[in-house]
């Protein structure tokens, strides 16, 4: 007799088997039910963006995207933790964490694997990102993320006026991400077409502060070496 669907207890969405967090909200997924369907509850409805997110208790890990970066000769890595009250964009070095390190090669090679752009960018808009070493964080408490990661950045929620997602669409698995938080102004890039899962992370805690859009321009020659864009 066939499994029964199984759904998250958080959003409602549909869990595949074996998944071990929500690939939609990023909740753990629970024990096995023991009826014959267990009920999805109403999804997560978006925060009003003039209320704030948390108004107590104990901060909650909501999501994980685990590969951004920033420049362009020198690169940092980030794994971004996404929290009810911050976003904390913690840095890691290729060089000593192999965890990291041997994740990353493993997606790099998936890519490599695919020969078509557009089919790389809907492969990874896809891809289920609830398992790996990034994954550690939900057990940590959030103010410990930080601790021996030099270069960390962290966003108050309530501070954050826009934060705007552009998703590449044909020409790289290089989305961006642009945060306007007071007098500050932050960019990064998602790899791995990474756009609209973090979108679906921020939109219920940010409401209409965040957005994403579709870039449709195709960058050719120089242009596309200037911007970073590895990817043919």
């Amino acid at each position: 007799m066939p499994s029964p669907q199984r759904f998250c207890t958080a959003c409602g969405s549909p869990l595949a088997a074996g998944m071990r967090f929500c690939s939609q909200c990023g909740q753990p997924v629970a024990g096995k039910g023991t009826g014959p369907q267990e009920t999805p509850l109403p999804p997560v409805q978006p925060a009003p963006s003039s209320v704030p997110v948390a108004t107590g208790g104990a901060e909650r890990v909501l999501g994980i995207v685990p590969f951004l970066e920033q420049g362009l000769l020198s690169v940092i890595h980030f794994t971004l933790v996404v929290t009810d009250r911050r976003l904390i964009f913690r840095t890691w070095n290729p060089g000593s964490d192999e965890g990291m390190s041997d994740a990353e090669n493993a997606v790099m090679e998936e890519s490599c694997a695919i020969s078509e752009t557009v089919d790389e960018i809907a492969h990874f808009r896809q891809k289920d990102w609830s398992g790996g070493p990034w994954q550690q964080y939900r057990v940590m408490a959030p103010d410990a993320i930080p601790t021996g990661a030099p270069g960390t950045i962290t966003v108050p929620l309530a501070g954050i006026a826009n934060a705007d997602i552009v998703c590449e669409t044909r020409a790289s698995t290089q989305d961006k991400l642009y945060i306007r938080d007071g007098n500050r102004q932050l960019a990064f890039d998602l790899m791995y077409s990474q756009g609209p899962y973090l979108f679906r992370i921020l939109q219920p805690l940010l409401g209409d502060r965040v957005s994403m859009a579709d870039h449709l321009h195709r960058r050719r020659g120089l242009d596309r070496l200037i911007s970073g864009q590895e990817y043919q």
